[in-house]
């Protein structure tokens, strides 16, 4: 709650699994054991009205994080998912489908009064009646043998390779969020987890080829995460992940269709240097781009700089024509550093930079050294960019873009 109004981005999709609020001192069986149902204070339930007012909180919250095309699963059971329905149609929301996850493993019922419980729900919203969502019904049509799929999933509940990290106690499997993932998302898509638990999300995210963030307020289970995490960083385990996660046809088609999906335009970093240091670029494989700073909060803007492969640098500005410099190098990392990591910025009014570390130093190349036209580098709709490049701040263009923008202004073809 206190996170979420200082984030200043726009998210492709939202996964929240929030609270169930069905920590009635009760009793279940998992493993053949008798154990309590309670998860923590956090799932306690302080009645109807409290149920409905956190609800429509995080929601409200969540909406003015969403772009207008963007979705949101919320997972849930008879304790919270009829409160989240409700609250989705006040904020206007457009339902979409209610996703029955039927388990293939669950837990007996114990005290054999009732049917044994086998399933949770999964609501699909997005965020605007008017705006079109994604759905990715071929890949979704091939996963159920070439027939349209329907809005119940068998799938199974978390294996013991899942948990090689210790366990959430409401952890979801990577099967359910991998196929909603793949559903709802296109390549390199921004996806937020508001209640990320042990990062079961960002997991699976991360698996497809998709960005995440992630947010709790229990340290326990973010120590959960960055483990997962750093065990997904070995090419070896994800590739092994990727063939045991259920839902597929085969141990290779996860694989095989992100092979498939269309690679993301080579995104360029458009740096401002001043004139008297130009001279000393080829010298150097490091940059330093201001960082945004709102109430001693870094944004979360330049996120798209975090993608950026290559950068350029132009002059100019302040009444005078803009101009690239001829300056560019390809980039090998970028960090946020605080000013006092950085020698010679000690004493800048700036808290934070980005530091741009290149694969080497700067490359020269005068053909480069062209007329900068924010017309050609930036859509009409991209005003963020534009602002920025006003300011000399960092922004963001395409590749494909800066190669017209030369070839258009340069002092030949390039």
């Amino acid at each position: 709650m206190n996170l979420l109004p200082k984030i200043n981005h726009k998210f492709d999709m939202i996964f929240a699994d929030p609270p169930y609020f069905l920590s009635n001192n009760g009793l279940s069986i998992q493993s053949g054991q008798v154990v309590s149902v309670n998860k923590g204070k956090w799932d306690k339930s302080h009645g109807f009205d409290y149920v409905n007012s956190f609800n429509r909180k995080w929601l409200k919250q969540i909406r003015d994080l969403m772009k207008e095309d963007a979705t949101i699963w919320i997972s849930g059971t008879m304790h919270n998912i009829f409160s989240v329905g409700q609250i989705l149609s006040e904020l206007d929301f457009k339902i979409l489908n209610i996703i029955t996850w039927q388990k293939t493993n669950p837990p007996p019922n114990f005290s054999c009064r009732y049917f044994t419980y086998s399933t949770e729900q999964i609501i699909w919203a997005r965020k605007s009646k008017r705006v079109p969502h994604y759905y990715n019904y071929e890949l979704m049509k091939q996963l159920n043998g070439n027939k349209q799929m329907q809005d119940v999933w068998k799938l199974p509940a978390i294996a013991k390779w899942e948990k090689s990290c210790k366990k959430h106690p409401t952890q979801k499997p990577l099967s359910v969020l991998t196929r909603l993932i793949l559903a709802s998302t296109k390549p390199n898509a921004w996806i937020l987890d508001p209640f990320t638990g042990s990062s079961t999300t960002g997991i699976a995210s991360n698996l497809a080829n998709r960005r995440f963030l992630g947010i709790d307020k229990e340290i326990e289970f973010l120590e959960i995460s960055k483990c997962r995490k750093l065990e997904i960083e070995n090419n070896q385990i994800a590739e092994q992940y990727k063939k045991k996660i259920g839902g597929f046809n085969t141990q290779k088609e996860f694989s095989n269709f992100l092979d498939k999906e269309p690679k993301p335009s080579i995104k360029v970093a458009l740096g401002f240097c001043r004139k008297k240091d130009i001279s000393g670029l080829i010298k150097t494989n490091k940059f330093y781009f201001h960082a945004i700073e709102r109430n001693n909060f870094v944004q979360d803007f330049p996120t798209e700089v975090l993608d950026a492969k290559i950068i350029y640098l132009y002059k100019g500005g302040r009444g005078k024509p803009i101009f690239f410099t001829g300056h560019y190098g390809k980039i090998k990392n970028i960090r946020l550093k605080h000013k006092t990591q950085i020698k010679g910025k000690e004493n800048s009014r700036t808290e934070y930079y980005y530091e741009i570390e290149l694969e080497r130093n700067f490359d020269f190349n005068k053909l480069f050294t062209s007329k900068l036209e924010p017309k050609l580098l930036f859509d009409k709709n991209d005003k963020t960019n534009m602002e920025f490049l006003n300011k000399y701040l960092p922004a963001v263009t395409i590749l494909d873009k800066v190669e017209l923008n030369i070839k258009k202004y340069g002092k030949a073809n390039a």
